[in-house]
């Protein structure tokens, strides 16, 4: 799980760092249909639903700033600090010699994030739905919002209020 978000960071680091590649012809053709498939989807989303996705995404933040502090907590109630336990996990693969101490710190804090990431999702699913939308729906919202420029003003004027 931890390698899972190790990756999923560095996988969107490299996507934002190569622009999603080096065929500079095909990224624009491919901008240019994403943009116009956008607008379109764009006009299936109401203001209302709008409003609703970003009170999720406002509420989503929250949750995401709570949990992140309380596995911060559960790491160093381990006797880790956070850098550590990072460290570690990055080096799950290659066998670190970690003392038989150390390694029962490491899963401990393993077994606390690892349960924290659960809550974490349910909190999530809860948040979304109770500012109204389906999964789904604010997924596909997400998605359209994320290719088009002028929803994306939009939801950062309405998070601005």
């Amino acid at each position: 799980m931890l390698k899972q978000l190790l990756l999923k960071g560095c996988l969107g680091v490299v996507i934002c760092a190569t622009g999603f590649g080096g065929f500079p012809a095909y990224s624009q053709a491919g901008e240019v249909i994403a943009q116009a498939s956008s607008e379109m989807a764009a006009k299936d989303i109401s203001q209302q639903e709008l409003e609703k996705f970003a009170k999720a995404i406002a509420d989503l933040r929250a949750i995401d700033e709570n949990t992140q502090q309380r596995m911060i907590e559960a790491v160093q109630a381990t006797g880790m600090s956070p850098e550590e336990f990072m460290e570690i996990g990055k080096q799950e693969d290659t066998q670190m010699n970690l003392s038989a101490d150390k390694q029962m710190q490491f899963e401990e804090a393993l077994e606390a994030v690892r349960e924290l990431n659960k809550e974490d999702r349910k909190k999530k699913r809860v948040a979304v739905e109770e500012a109204g939308l389906e999964i789904s729906r604010f997924n596909e919202i997400g998605r359209i919002v994320e290719n088009n420029r002028d929803l994306q003003k939009q939801v950062v004027e309405i998070l601005s209020r």
